[in-house]
């Protein structure tokens, strides 16, 4: 027998065995007199090799095991368990043992695999924190296993319901399957939880189409959410979204704590009605408010029967909708049925959370006089390892306390989405802010839709003073955006934010932008008569480049004081994104330039910020100013297309660019 030392190292192997089955006559132990007997007359049935799910907690070791001789059923008890457990992946044999009329006991040996499956690991939580991620990138709070049972307390829930989050990946699901994400629960607090899959492969994208949102008991009771994708999926994150989802939440705090006791999560497949008798749902589609209460004048969803029956009355409701929200954001409601035959159907209804605002290019709450309202707080802890901490003013100021600047801009960021931006319409974004020292900070408008392609960027020195900076633009198309501060990779200081705003302005009144028309696939202001204008300078992971403009004279410089220490390319860059190429389509791109000292550089074309490769060429500047041209093939539309100059890995030194541009080829 396998002791339970010996097993513990089989956590992370994955088996499968052939399973066999039938009945066979076994060997008995030895009697009351000392003899040892065939007894052939005893049969087994229930004992065959057996794969169990990892987590099938209501798996029993007895369940469906029967021996039995001429006289009847015996009585059968499991002599050795060989330490099973249903938690913990390995192969286990199990010892059955019955009792003969005579007293004679026989014994019968049966395998069982428990194989991971669809299902998270250690989920019982028998391992500690063992595979189990606890992230805080909008919030605060605490994470420990204590007698087997993962315990959260959460001090700041931030914003929206991802900003305190319990999760795990490697996940793999088909399309088409549907799935159960389940766990037990209970809360001192009544706060509230959510929880649902994500798609890494596809920047972490939420498979469930909002938060599913329910107050937490003060007993154990079981929560469930239920995802049926429409194609694979290779890398599936389960996720508990424990930062702000209903209105309880925001009173988390230091001195208020909100408690919650997690145990048992499990993932499985769920079995639904085949499409022909599934339940059919009406009035369940999505929907956009303001408030819980205009939710609750929509229209009541109905159920029927594949015969047309109506089965209302059976739909159990999944989720709740709050009176308000701190952000727009998607809240989720479940409708589910079943019919008198057993057939089992399912919606999951979005019900999307908008802010008031005066005009859809405005950003809400742009003042702060309603705290963090419409105002995303996030530090990344999956890329980066930054810590920050966020407070609202009574005076109407936000403060940002960056304590671990982490390694690049975006590792720290407070932002807001869904800001509604019009092709060629012009616009001018104002920021007043400060910091405690001097330092660093990125302004960036990016389309959320496209990979995040940056609409448009600028870098500003902060002082200890206010400071009021404007960004004007020229919107090549219409998004909805996401305006953000990128605050990492500046060092340890406390940033202080008085405003940030967005408002349209008449082409006329604009200064420092190039209204000028381009083709979709041409560089905006290509030739830096605008200096920096629609063009974003980056340098992160130690890299450090200081980037200037020369208006008079059209060039852009780069001063690279130093080059990447990892000596990656990226790691600095001049880059502009947004551009679209046609497949089939050939395309030039001639880059004008020069350095202090003979330099490389690499030039690259990507689609979607670096998903697809066009183009990457090394050029190799001197200290005479000369064109490089080369050309590239897009293989497919694409409409995410960023143009970069990749400076990570030059020398120190002074390159100056004249222009860079993209034509097609005829």
């Amino acid at each position: 027998m396998k002791s339970f030392w010996q097993k513990s190292f089989g956590l992370f192997a994955f088996l499968a065995l052939t399973a066999c089955g039938g009945t066979s006559s076994l060997t008995s132990g030895d009697n009351s007199n000392g003899d040892s007997t065939i007894d052939t007359s005893v049969h087994w049935e229930g004992v065959e090799e057996t794969i169990v799910q990892l987590g099938d907690v209501d798996f029993n070791l007895l369940d469906g095991v029967r021996a039995y001789d001429h006289t009847g059923d015996l009585s059968v008890t499991v002599l050795d368990d060989d330490y099973f457990s249903p938690n913990y992946v390995s192969t286990y044999t199990i010892t059955y043992e019955a009792e003969l009329a005579s007293g004679d006991k026989v014994t019968q040996e049966r395998m069982l695999q428990v194989v991971k499956g669809v299902n998270v690991e250690n989920g019982a939580f028998e391992f500690g924190k063992a595979l189990w991620r606890f992230d805080i990138p909008g919030g605060a709070g605490t994470f420990v296993v204590e007698n087997q049972q993962a315990h959260i307390e959460v001090t700041d829930a931030g914003t929206e319901a991802w900003a305190v989050q319990l999760y795990q990946t490697g996940l793999q699901f088909k399309a088409g399957v549907t799935y159960e994400l389940s766990f037990e629960m209970k809360s001192a607090n009544n706060r509230s939880i959510a929880a649902g899959f994500e798609d890494v492969g596809n920047n972490y994208s939420m498979m469930l189409p909002g938060y599913q949102a329910v107050i937490v008991p003060s007993d154990w009771s079981i929560y469930s959410a239920l995802c049926t994708p429409t194609a694979d999926v290779g890398n599936v994150k389960a996720v508990i979204y424990l930062g702000q989802g209903l209105e309880v939440d925001a009173t988390a705090s230091p001195s208020n704590p909100l408690e919650i006791d997690i145990d048992n999560i499990r993932v499985r497949e769920y079995t639904v009605a085949e499409a022909l008798k599934a339940p059919v749902f009406a009035h369940a589609e999505n929907a956009t408010v303001t408030s819980r209460t205009e939710f609750l004048a929509l229209e009541a969803v109905t159920a029927t029967d594949y015969l047309g029956n109506d089965i209302s009355s059976s739909i159990e409701i999944v989720g709740e909708v709050p009176n308000s929200v701190n952000a727009q954001t998607g809240m989720l409601v479940s409708y589910r049925v079943e019919d008198s035959e057993g057939n089992f159907g399912y919606v999951n209804r979005r019900i999307a959370f908008v802010l008031d605002r005066e005009h859809p290019y405005n950003l809400i709450n742009a003042d702060f006089d309603n705290g963090f309202q419409g105002w995303i707080k996030d530090v990344n802890q999956t890329n980066g390892d930054g810590a920050a901490s966020f407070t609202a003013n009574i005076d109407g100021t936000i403060d940002i306390d960056i304590t671990n600047p982490s390694t690049a801009n975006w590792h720290i960021q407070f932002y807001q989405t869904g800001v509604q931006l019009t092709q060629n319409a012009v616009y001018r974004t104002t920021l007043v802010i400060k910091a405690s020292v001097a330092r660093k900070l990125d302004i960036e408008i990016s389309n959320p839709s496209t990979g995040f392609s940056q609409i448009a960027t600028k870098q500003v020195m902060l002082g200890t003073d206010y400071q009021t900076f404007t960004l004007e633009y020229k919107a090549q198309d219409n998004a909805s955006a996401k305006f953000s501060l990128l605050l990492g990779a500046n060092g340890a200081n406390v940033v202080t934010i008085d405003q940030f705003e967005n408002q349209q302005i008449d082409p006329s009144e604009a200064t420092t932008i190039d209204t000028r028309d381009y083709e979709p696939y041409e560089v905006i202001n290509g030739d830096f008569n605008f200096g920096l204008y629609n063009w974003t300078g980056e340098a992160t992971n130690g890299a450090e480049v200081n980037y200037s403009q020369d208006l008079t004279n059209g060039l852009v410089v780069a001063e690279v004081v130093t080059s990447s220490p990892e000596e990656i390319d990226w790691h600095s860059q001049i880059s502009q994104s947004g551009r679209h190429f046609t497949s089939g389509t050939t395309y030039s791109i001639t880059l004008t330039a020069s350095a202090s000292i003979a330099v490389s550089v690499a030039l690259e074309v990507t689609n979607s910020n670096g998903a697809t490769t066009l183009l990457k060429e090394t050029v190799n500047l001197t200290t005479v100013e000369a064109a490089y041209s080369f050309t590239f093939v897009a293989a497919d539309n694409y409409d995410a297309g960023k143009i970069a100059i990749l400076l990570g890995t030059t020398a120190p030194s002074t390159v100056t660019f004249n222009s860079l541009i993209i034509a097609t080829v005829i």
